[in-house]
């Protein structure tokens, strides 16, 4: 049976090349600051404490999740979004300002440089966690449903390749630079591929809206919990917190592999590499998913790939060694699966579901209700440091596991046959 045909909005062909040049050149920087391998190794060159090098995580995820449904409900009534979405980028610059502070030699007096990282690793997320909301609405509007899988996976299979050369770089950054100007140089290249990014956000052409709730007591500002009524959402949720649970080990895979596997530091490129790689794999097929079967069915995948992840790392550390070693960068390859999954597959599904004029409540609600994984990468150290990497692992498994089942019952929104 042959599709129906798909009514474009405006500017779909000029939306569609703007977002995908953002995609990938914001793919690429966080390859280059990879917040599961770089951004943890940094930290840890400066302290030995888990849950300090924990803090990393803790950080990107509050300050770019927490703060959105404060925003949403501020720019849900307003007619263009457009100029919100274009306020937050100026938190791009702290890239640079990390960068010029490790050249100038901060790094001499660690607790001075890990508090300026975090200052500036909570001003970026802040700032692109309020772009965001409007972001995903424009998305929601200037993109239609069955051609947003391609988007995606187009965008995330482009910025894998390009990051599966960024990843072999970054292993020659760190082996043959000193510290610190090997993460300085790594930092300042995030925040250069960052300006096409930026450059590209403020060419999107804003589709209008069809109507916009202007009176205070419209209903789609009558209750930040409205969402909440939507058996959909709420199953989303839930499935979408355990499997996010993933994030109480991620931070610290790196920091296994080197201080209990005696890997090199030099093999975070691998991973790096390992990561993006599975990314350009996974946003080939999974954006096939998406568009013909729908992005419920990228969220099972994704979610049963991600609980392979600590399973593996368990393994290769109840073995000590062997050849669980060698093949210790399929940890990350599941870690690259379920991190081109949340776009394609939870966040996807969360725009799907929404009705007409509500994807700021749902975005801004969804997300910050994802802000309670903030603390997870504290937990994970807190329970590192009381226990062991085997206890850590075994309880992120079986979280996962259950998101994964709970993603069974997420129900088809729309035909795309």
């Amino acid at each position: 049976m042959n599709k129906p045909p798909v009514n474009l909005p405006p500017n779909y062909r000029w939306n569609f090349v703007v977002f995908l040049v953002d995609i990938i050149c914001f793919g690429v920087a966080f390859t280059f600051a990879s917040v599961s391998s770089v951004i943890p190794s940094f930290v840890g060159q400066l302290t030995d404490s888990p849950p300090v090098i924990g803090m990393a995580d803790v950080v990107f995820r509050g300050g770019w999740l927490l703060p959105q449904l404060i925003t949403s409900r501020f720019i849900i009534d307003k007619p263009r979004k457009k100029p919100y979405m274009i306020a937050g980028l100026i938190g791009r610059i702290t890239f640079w300002v990390t960068a010029l502070a490790l050249w100038a030699g901060l790094a001499r007096y660690p607790t001075a440089m890990l508090a300026l990282f975090f200052v500036n690793l909570g001003l970026f997320t802040i700032c692109d966690g309020f772009t965001s909301v409007a972001w995903f609405d424009i998305l929601s509007r200037a993109i239609p449903v069955r051609r947003r899988g391609r988007l995606m996976g187009t965008s995330q299979f482009i910025s894998g390749l390009l990051g599966a050369g960024v990843g072999v770089l970054v292993g020659q950054i760190l082996e043959r630079q000193p510290f610190p100007h090997n993460y300085a140089l790594l930092f300042a290249l995030a925040g250069l591929v960052l300006i096409p990014s930026t450059i590209a956000l403020t060419l999107v052409r804003e589709p209008a809206l069809e109507s916009v709730a202007l009176e205070a007591d419209d209903p789609g500002k009558s209750s930040w919990l409205e969402p909440f009524a939507d058996s959909n959402f709420r199953r989303l949720m839930a499935s979408r917190l355990l499997v996010g649970m993933i994030s109480m080990c991620t931070s610290f895979y790196v920091v296994h592999a080197e201080e209990v596997l005696y890997l090199p530091e030099s093999v975070v490129g691998a991973f790096v590499t390992a990561e993006t790689l599975a990314r350009v794999g996974a946003s080939v097929v999974l954006g096939v998913v998406s568009e013909r079967w729908g992005a419920q069915y990228v969220a099972r995948v994704g979610s049963a790939v991600a609980f392979v992840g600590p399973l593996l790392a368990l393994a290769a550390n109840l073995a000590g060694g062997g050849w669980f070693v060698r093949i210790y960068p399929l940890v990350y390859v599941a870690l690259g699966v379920i991190n081109s999954t949340w776009m394609l597959g939870f966040l996807n599904y969360l725009l799907e579901i929404a009705p007409e004029g509500k994807n700021p409540a749902y975005t801004g609600l969804g997300n910050t209700t994802m802000g309670i994984l903030t603390l997870t990468p504290l937990v994970g150290g807190w329970l590192l440091q009381m226990t062991s990497y085997a206890a850590l692992f075994s309880v992120t498994a079986v979280l996962v596991a259950t998101g994964f089942l709970l993603t069974l019952r997420l129900r088809p929104v729309i035909e795309l046959n």
